[in-house]
C-alpha cells in the first residue's frame, strides 16, 4: 500500500509494516488532498478497515467513487469510535479497544486505518501513554498489514505539538510523515521511514499536484535534515535575475536568465522549484513593488525556491531590509558587495530552503515593519503617542530601535536646537522638553546612533547640547517615554507655529520662497552661527547684539526655557 502521493525514489512511497505508521497533515488542505487519495491507494490494493472519528467525514470521505464502491463491497470496512473511548484507554489501555474491533470485523488481512487518532491518546499521563504505546507495537508486530494512524488538523492541537508525543509513543519503532501544502507545492517530509536502501530519518520530499489526475506526485527536489537543506533539484543551478540586478557588471554567467522588467520575474520562475531569482533593490519609491513580488513568490513557491535582493542604485533602510527577510528573501547583499563576491554567495546558499513562517495576508505582514507616517518635531504628546505606537507594533519581530535624550546647552534657545535638527525619513521624530530634545530613531540600532545625529544635525551636536543618554532597550525607551509623558501632561510648550515654514520679505517686499523645516539639511557652509548666549540679568526690552551670519535667514534670540525669570517677558 502507498502513501497516495505518487511514486517516490528509493521505495520511500510504501507504507511499512510491523509497527505503527503516523501520519501528520499539517494544515487543512493537506488533510482535504492527502487522506482521501491515501485510502484511494490503501483500497486499490487490498482490504482496509477505518476507525473514523467524525461522521461527517465519513459522509464526505464516500462522496468519492473509489471509496463508495469499495464500501459498498465490503473491502471498506468503516466504523466510529465510540464518546467514551478516551477514558476506557485511560483505565485499560488499548486491548478493549482491540476486541471490539475484532467483533465488529476486523480481520488479519485488513489494514488499518485510524482518522483522526487524537482521540486515542488525549488526556493519557505518561504511564498510560507508555502502556498504550507499547501495546499498540505489540499489535502492529502481529499483521502483515500497516496499521496507520492520521491526524488532521480540525480536531487536533497544531502539528508542532503532536509530534513530540508521536516521537516517544513507540521510542524508534514508529514510521512518521508530515505533509505541509502551500498554494501549488507540497513538501512531504519523513521525520523516520524504510526505504529500500535502509532507514532514513528527517528527508523532505518536494510535491506538486498532477492538473490531470488531480493527485499528488513527486517533483524532483529532496531536502535533508531538520534545516531542509536542498540535496537536488531539476533547476537547482538555474538563476533569474533582472537586467538592474547586473547591470555594468561583467562575467554574468550565461546559463543565468535575465528579466528586464521586476513584473516579468513572477512569469519566469513560476515552475521553479530550486532556482535562485536575483532582484535589485531599486531606491526608496520602488520598495513597494519588490516587497509584494517577494512575498508573492514565497507563498506560491516551494521553500527550496531562494529570493535574493542586491542593493544597486541605493542603500536599503533597516526596516526595509527586514521587512524583505521577513516577507521571504533568503537574502540581502549589499551595494559595495562585488560581484565576483556575489557569485560565490549565490554558490553558497544553493543549498539554502526558507523555513520561517510568512504571514499569508501581505498588508499585515508589512505593516509590523513599517514607521508611522510622520517625521520631524511632534509635540510632546504626540511623540509619546507615536513613538510607543512603534514600540509595540514592532517588539514582536525583533526590529531595534534608538531613543536619544539631549540636554540643551544654557546658552541655546529651545527653538534653535529644534530647528537644527532635519529629519527627511517617516519614524525618525523629535520633541522637547523644558531641558532637553528627545530624537527617536526608527529602526536605528546602537552602532548607528552617532552617525545618524551626524546626519540629522547641520551644525555639530557638540555646540547645541552638553551630554547626551541613549537607550535602545524596548523597556528602556518606555521608561523615557513614561517620564515625558508625565511631564507633557504637566505642561510642555508646543513649538509646531514656531518651527512652521519661514517666508522672509525681499527688499521690494515681495515674498521669497524658503526651504521648509522638513528639507534636506543644507550644507554646513550655509549655516549661521549660532546665537549668544543672552545674561540673565538683561531687561526683557534690551535686545542681545545680533553676530555677523553668512545666511540671510532669521536667528531667533532668546533665553533658555528652563532658566526664564517670571518677571522677564517672553522676548
Amino acid at each position: 500500500m502507498g502513501l497516495g502521493v505518487g511514486a517516490l525514489p528509493d521505495g520511500m512511497g510504501r507504507l511499512p509494516h510491523g509497527a505503527p505508521v503516523a501520519l501528520v497533515a499539517r494544515d487543512m488542505p493537506s488533510a482535504e488532498l492527502w487522506l482521501p487519495a491515501l485510502l484511494t491507494d490503501a483500497v486499490s490494493a487490498g482490504s482496509v478497515f477505518l476507525l473514523a472519528h467524525d461522521p461527517e467525514w465519513i459522509d464526505r470521505l464516500l462522496s468519492y467513487p473509489a471509496l463508495h464502491t469499495a464500501h459498498a463491497q465490503g473491502q471498506l470496512v468503516i466504523w466510529t469510535m465510540a464518546p467514551n473511548l478516551p477514558s476506557v484507554l485511560r483505565t485499560q489501555g488499548l486491548r478493549p479497544l482491540w476486541t471490539e474491533l475484532q467483533s465488529v470485523g476486523l480481520r488479519p488481512e485488513h489494514a488499518v486505518y485510524v482518522m483522526d487518532a487524537q482521540p486515542l491518546f488525549t488526556g493519557l499521563d505518561m504511564q498510560a501513554l507508555v502502556r498504550v504505546g507499547e501495546q499498540l507495537r505489540l499489535r502492529c508486530l502481529e499483521r502483515q498489514q500497516p496499521v496507520v494512524l492520521g491526524f488532521c488538523p480540525p480536531t487536533m492541537a497544531p502539528p508542532t505539538d503532536v509530534l513530540p508525543m508521536l516521537r516517544e509513543l513507540c521510542g524508534m519503532t514508529m514510521h512518521i510523515a508530515t505533509l505541509c501544502t502551500g498554494a501549488d507545492h507540497s513538501t512531504l517530509h519523513f521525520e523516520r521511514w524504510n526505504s529500500d536502501s535502509g532507514a532514513v530519518f528527517q528527508t523532505g520530499f518536494g510535491l506538486t499536484l498532477d492538473a490531470q489526475t488531480q493527485q499528488l506526485r513527486y517533483d524532483g527536489s529532496r531536502t535533508q535534515g531538520q534545516g531542509q537543506v536542498l540535496v537536488e533539484a531539476p533547476d537547482q543551478r538555474a538563476v533569474i535575475a533582472t537586467r538592474a540586478a547586473v547591470a555594468q557588471q561583467h562575467g554574468v554567467p550565461p546559463h543565468w536568465q535575465i528579466v528586464d522588467a521586476l513584473d516579468g520575474v513572477a512569469t519566469a520562475a513560476a515552475h521553479s522549484i530550486g532556482a535562485t531569482v536575483l532582484i535589485d533593490a531599486g531606491n526608496s519609491d520602488g520598495f513597494e513593488e519588490r516587497a509584494r513580488l517577494v512575498h508573492h513568490l514565497r507563498l506560491t513557491r516551494p521553500p527550496t525556491l531562494k529570493i535574493v535582493v542586491r542593493e544597486s542604485t541605493g542603500k536599503l533602510r533597516a526596516h526595509n531590509e527586514q521587512a524583505l527577510l521577513q516577507l521571504g528573501a533568503n537574502a540581502v547583499f549589499y551595494r559595495e558587495l562585488g560581484f565576483s563576491r556575489l557569485l560565490q554567495l549565490l554558490q553558497d546558499i544553493r543549498s539554502q530552503s526558507y523555513h520561517r513562517p510568512v504571514n499569508p495576508d501581505y498588508a499585515q505582514a508589512l505593516n509590523a515593519f513599517m514607521p508611522a507616517l510622520a517625521r520631524g518635531y511632534q509635540p510632546a504628546p504626540e511623540f509619546c503617542r507615536l513613538v510607543q505606537g512603534m514600540l509595540e507594533r514592532t517588539h514582536s519581530i525583533g526590529l531595534g530601535h534608538s531613543m536619544v535624550r539631549l540636554d540643551i546647552a544654557p546658552q541655546i534657545a529651545h527653538i534653535t536646537a529644534l530647528r537644527a535638527c532635519k529629519m527627511t525619513r517617516d519614524g525618525d521624530l523629535v520633541t522637547a522638553s523644558h531641558s532637553a530634545v528627545y530624537v527617536f530613531l526608527f529602526a536605528c540600532r546602537e552602532p548607528d546612533i552617532e552617525s545618524a545625529l551626524e546626519r540629522l544635525f547641520d551644525v555639530p551636536v557638540a555646540q547645541l547640547f552638553t551630554a547626551q543618554s541613549t537607550d535602545c532597550s524596548h523597556t528602556g525607551m518606555l521608561q523615557m517615554l513614561k517620564g515625558l509623558d508625565h511631564a507633557a501632561r504637566q505642561g510642555l510648550p508646543d513649538y509646531s507655529s514656531l518651527l512652521a515654514p519661514l517666508v522672509p520679505t525681499s527688499p521690494a517686499g515681495l515674498a521669497t520662497p524658503t526651504v521648509p523645516a522638513t528639507a534636506n539639511p543644507t550644507s554646513m557652509a550655509t549655516v549661521p552661527a549660532l546665537p549668544p548666549a543672552v545674561p540673565s540679568s538683561l531687561d526683557s526690552t534690551q535686545a542681545p547684539t545680533p553676530t555677523a551670519s553668512p545666511a540671510k535667514r532669521p536667528s531667533i534670540y532668546a533665553k533658555p526655557i528652563a532658566q526664564r525669570r517670571r518677571d522677564l517677558a517672553a522676548p
